[in-house]
């Protein structure tokens, strides 16, 4: 799977489909980020997300773990002059978490529903869970189950398209509850966008009772 080819135009093809809706949809959450937390955020591409999260949360450290070097690059230009770019560790795989410190929130804006159930559980998730620190917050946001016949033919469609450009291993969208159940967390708020295509969630932690 590898992003890069798509990296120059996925932007504009994202505005072009769903408009500022999809980066409305990502930043919902970050005023539940307090401020001052070390954020680990995956798969944020580009770097408009991360912009946001600098200049609005002020994050002690933001670990960001983007596998596609272009994305990877574009995200360091574009953060370069904002506040607390020197704070921001720019990693290229989930094994270089180790170095880290564990994080108070993971953000992971539209990348579970690239990997099949099985992959989130097995290999793509545990890293990420390790990197956390016991009461973590996760702020989720991607693509759910559409309801309407147009939302189930556009996302059919992209599926297609990303399979055939990145080599997607996924077909389908997660179990996103079974998955949130085996890694220990349960949602607490959402809001949904797009006409219900895209949701957002804000998850905390589930700690053993004392």
């Amino acid at each position: 799977m590898n992003f890069n080819f798509i990296a120059p135009f996925y932007e504009p093809l994202a505005r072009l489909v769903f408009g500022n809706e999809h980066r409305q949809a990502e930043a919902f959450f970050l005023s539940e980020i307090p401020v001052g937390n070390r954020v680990l955020l995956v798969g944020g591409g580009a770097g408009h997300l991360l912009r946001t999260l600098l200049e609005t949360r002020r994050p002690t450290a933001v670990v960001y773990l983007e596998p596609a070097g272009v994305m990877r690059r574009r995200a360091q230009r574009r953060v370069r002059a904002a506040p607390g770019n020197e704070h921001v560790f720019f990693l290229r795989k989930s094994g270089e978490l180790s170095g880290h410190p564990p994080c108070d929130v993971l953000l992971t804006p539209y990348v579970l529903d690239v990997f099949p159930d099985e992959a989130l559980q097995s290999h793509f998730l545990p890293p990420l869970l390790r990197a956390l620190v016991p009461n973590a917050r996760w702020l989720f946001t991607d693509f759910v189950q559409p309801q309407r016949l147009d939302h189930r033919l556009l996302l059919r469609s992209m599926y297609l398209f990303f399979r055939l450009s990145t080599g997607l291993p996924a077909r389908r969208l997660p179990d996103y509850e079974a998955v949130f159940g085996w890694a220990g967390f349960r949602s607490v708020r959402w809001q949904c966008f797009a006409g219900g295509l895209i949701e957002a969630r804000l998850l905390e932690r589930i700690l053993p009772e004392k």
